[in-house]
């Protein structure tokens, strides 16, 4: 059992909705004009960071004249190599390439952007949109298995506090790795310093 379904069965003991990704959200329709984007509006799946990491700013352009259109609240992901984890929640819009499936929400009183993004990045979705990729060197994910993913749908109210607590658990992992990295710098510092004032002895 995920995290999420964890949280939802222990906020709602008496059950949620359980819906397909295509009943809540579609893909962007709308396009833009590849002149009128700059490297931090333009998103591509080469600056799409891995391990739900965000993203950077691009450093290529598009290649065609028009692109899809995302707007704030919209999930963007990274449709090559899905085992890669590329997910963005943007906070602006702008554009981005054909290999980046921008995910909007049909109704975000039914369901929040936050939410969205959880559920999307979790471990539990990604091993699903890598099943159902193709390909063997540069795999791609299937945009239409990509909706028939079921995800459950709590109150609006519990999916903020999932998102809320979700939130928690990614700074407290980032401090603890942080922590972790300095204590492994130290390590190797006194270790270096301790094996050269032996060589210095002998």
């Amino acid at each position: 059992m995920s995290r999420i379904d964890e949280l939802v069965e222990r906020l709602c003991p008496d059950g949620v909705t359980h819906v397909s990704l295509g009943n809540v959200v579609a893909y962007s329709t709308t396009t833009i004009d590849a002149s009128e984007l700059t490297e931090t509006t333009f998103v591509g799946v080469d600056n799409l960071l891995p391990n739900k990491a965000g993203k950077t700013t691009a450093r290529h352009g598009p290649n065609t004249a028009r692109v899809t259109q995302f707007q704030e609240g919209d999930v963007l992901l990274g449709n090559i190599r899905p085992y890669l984890r590329k997910i963005w929640l943007a906070d602006h819009s702008g554009g981005c390439s054909g290999d980046v499936l921008c995910i909007r929400i049909h109704d975000t009183s039914e369901i929040s952007p936050g939410f969205l993004f959880q559920v999307l990045g979790s471990e539990s979705f990604f091993r699903f949109f890598t099943k159902h990729s193709r390909g063997a060197k540069m795999p791609r994910g299937d945009k239409k298995e990509v909706l028939k993913y079921v995800l459950p749908v709590p109150p609006l109210e519990v999916q903020h506090e999932i998102v809320k607590i979700l939130d928690t658990f990614t700074d407290l992992e980032a401090e603890l790795e942080a922590e972790l990295e300095s204590r492994r710098q130290q390590y190797e510092y006194y270790r270096d310093k301790l094996l050269t004032f032996k060589e210095l002895k002998s």
